[in-house]
């Protein structure tokens, strides 16, 4: 039953400073998804080590410190918020999104963002952890096939996503689907939802739903199947 769904989580959602494009700062990030009756949110920061000129440490220091403030919010205002990240490697302009990983496995992807898709996903799969490309068909992104599925529903407003070619792809390969408002800016929050059956309560437990293809998506108030083969 589709009310069974009850919980909503954003999967993809940006802070500053940690991601300096966006606009909205840690709490009132939260406080814009608690607005929004989220149970949920998964804040995934850009983390791309090519980029900064600061030391591992001080690097995932200043990266973790908006998680941090948006969770200790989100326990005062009644939202569950987790992490997530948003990483790119030193070879394009891919942007990938995982769960099922914690501050711990930072320092890892620091150190192997200067392999290529392919090999990145060789070493940094993992029973636990979910890799999925992010708007893999915005301009200027090559769609790789070294992933565990596809950010299909994108709604970032500012990128043409081309989500029936990403749709298209990902059932071509049988590939886990997602959604995500990809927020950076304020009124862009909350545009869609993973409905789930129970409310994920850390990034692993999300990362396990993903991989169960157990779940729905709700886009202006209506719900959207992301398998073909989903009995509702």
């Amino acid at each position: 039953m589709i009310g069974d769904y009850k919980f909503r989580t954003e999967l993809h959602a940006h802070t500053n400073p940690a991601s300096s494009c966006s606009d909205i700062p840690a709490k009132r990030l939260v406080e814009l998804y608690a607005d929004c009756g989220y149970d949920t949110l998964c804040i995934t920061n850009h983390f791309i080590p090519s980029s900064t000129n600061l030391t591992k440490d001080k690097y995932i220091e200043y990266y973790m410190s908006d998680y941090y403030t948006a969770k200790k919010h989100g326990e005062k205002l009644g939202i569950n918020v987790i992490f997530g990240a948003e990483y790119r490697l030193a070879e394009n302009c891919n942007d990938y999104l995982i769960y099922g990983i914690d501050e711990n496995d930072l320092e890892e992807l620091f150190d192997l963002s200067g392999l290529n898709i392919d090999e990145f996903y060789s070493k940094f799969k993992n029973d636990r952890r979910v890799i999925l490309q992010a708007h893999p068909f915005r301009n200027g992104i090559a769609q790789t096939l070294s992933v565990d599925g596809y950010e299909v529903f994108n709604m970032h407003p500012h990128h043409n996503q081309r989500t029936p070619f990403a749709a298209k792809l990902a059932s071509d390969k049988d590939m886990l689907v997602t959604c995500g408002s990809d927020c950076h800016h304020f009124g862009t929050e909350g545009c869609i939802a993973m409905l789930t059956k129970t409310n994920p309560k850390d990034s692993f437990d999300l990362a396990a739903i993903i991989k169960s293809r157990d779940y729905l998506f709700e886009l202006g108030g209506s719900i959207i199947l992301p398998y073909p083969d989903m009995k509702v």
